[in-house]
């Protein structure tokens, strides 16, 4: 048996996901600067449109069950922490970046989209927002009863039928996955069976299960990097769509790479977490315990 939260197929599965998303942006971005569809990109990104996002909040809520463990706050504090505050750091990058580009453009500035990153995101770091939002909701229905989850996941999935509104039936729907993931991880937690965990070890790809380790950094930054390379990749000569779309996604995926290798280093931790600074003499203190014999 195995814990499936710790299945490395999981990062294979939520790489994939957000390569899907940055494919996706990239191919809207190359079609917008040429004028000219990529038909097999956008049937293929037609293909994963029903996938990715359920897919990644699923993953998300395999998680809930192992932080919840620790006690709400805990299990807050964590998410405002890895969650809100990079959303809040990124969603201000992004906001400042339309915000110039109407000023430059010589439009009117769209303060309704600052006022709506509260309450209805209508930037690409939706996700972040609503990821937070379900692990919130999680966390109060963990202290109903570890029953909770499971008996409100068909009551989240029959409400999203019910509402009119587009962002409130997204919302709806991506929960109940999020509490499916919540409930398989509490029905399967160390009782995945072996031919299962055998078959799972052939499914990792090293190259989107890296991806997965540090998918954060990869969606957070993506959509930056697409909208100022591809006007710039266009500039410089590359005018042919599908070799515009393949640019686009293979600087996004380098500058991603490039993120998750500096994230926990000192001057880069706070565009992913929430930024703490452990004292100098704990450190000193960490590195004389740890050359005790």
């Amino acid at each position: 048996m195995a814990d499936m939260a710790r299945m490395d197929w999981m990062d294979t599965l939520r790489g994939g996901a957000v390569v899907g998303v940055v494919i996706m942006h990239a191919e809207l971005s190359a079609v917008s600067a040429t004028g000219h569809d990529l038909p097999l990109v956008h049937a293929f990104n037609h293909l994963l449109g029903d996938y990715r996002m359920p897919v990644l909040v699923l993953l998300s809520g395999v998680l809930v069950p192992r932080s919840v463990a620790k006690g709400f706050r805990s299990h807050l504090r964590g998410k405002v922490h890895h969650i809100l505050w990079p959303y809040a750091v990124w969603v201000t990058f992004d906001l400042v970046h339309v915000f110039v580009d109407c000023l430059v453009l010589g439009k009117g500035l769209p303060w309704h989209l600052a006022a709506q990153v509260f309450y209805d995101p209508h930037t690409y770091l939706w996700f972040l927002a609503y990821l937070f939002c379900f692990h919130l909701l999680a966390g109060v229905l963990s202290l109903a009863g570890p029953l909770a989850p499971a008996l409100a996941m068909p009551a989240v999935f029959w409400a999203h039928t019910q509402v009119d509104h587009s962002s409130a039936e997204k919302f709806l729907w991506l929960f109940g996955w999020f509490l499916v993931g919540d409930v398989l991880a509490r029905l399967l937690t160390g009782r995945v069976p072996a031919p299962v965990v055998r078959v799972s070890r052939h499914l990792r790809v090293p190259a989107l299960a890296a991806v997965g380790r540090s998918s954060l950094v990869y969606y957070a930054s993506h959509m930056l990097v697409i909208v100022y390379a591809v006007p710039l990749l266009h500039a410089a000569g590359v005018t042919h769509p599908g070799v515009l779309w393949a640019s686009a996604v293979a600087v996004a995926l380098i500058v991603g790479r490039a993120l998750a290798g500096v994230q926990h280093r000192p001057g880069w931790r706070w565009l992913f977490s929430w930024p703490r600074r452990q004292p100098a003499p704990a450190r000193a203190v960490e590195r004389q315990v740890a050359l005790v014999p």
